[in-house]
């Protein structure tokens, strides 16, 4: 058999999608309270490939980010919902729109790099 020799971080790095704008599907989404304490939306997002292929990224949704609340309201559709200054979780689920996504990479380099939600 022959092959090319990959770093681990050369076959974690394939596993991601390039930095760019990815039409998205919400599959879950929680409520849930953070480790400081704050009230926040735990996401479940179905991010598609050019391919029609999907991967799975989780998005966090707190006051202290407010324009991300806002975008993600906006970008599904939650408008109204988002002006009334409560949002529950269980509206985002089925919600499809476009997002920004970016590779996050962990600073002390103990986790691997991966995608992360940088906008709606």
């Amino acid at each position: 058999m022959r092959y090319t020799p990959k770093t681990e971080k050369q076959i974690a790095e394939e596993k991601l999608l390039p930095k760019g704008q990815y039409p998205f599907q919400i599959s879950g989404a929680i409520d849930k309270t953070s480790k400081s304490g704050n009230e926040m939306i735990e996401l479940t997002i179905r991010v598609y490939k050019p391919d029609g292929a999907f991967m799975l990224v989780n998005d966090y949704l707190l006051e202290s980010m407010a324009y991300k609340v806002r975008h993600a309201a906006v970008a599904c559709g939650l408008e109204k919902e988002y002006d009334t200054g409560e949002l529950p979780a269980s509206l985002f689920i089925g919600k499809e729109g476009v997002l920004e996504l970016t590779i996050q990479s962990d600073k002390n380099g103990v986790y691997a790099d991966k995608n992360a939600v940088k906008d709606y």
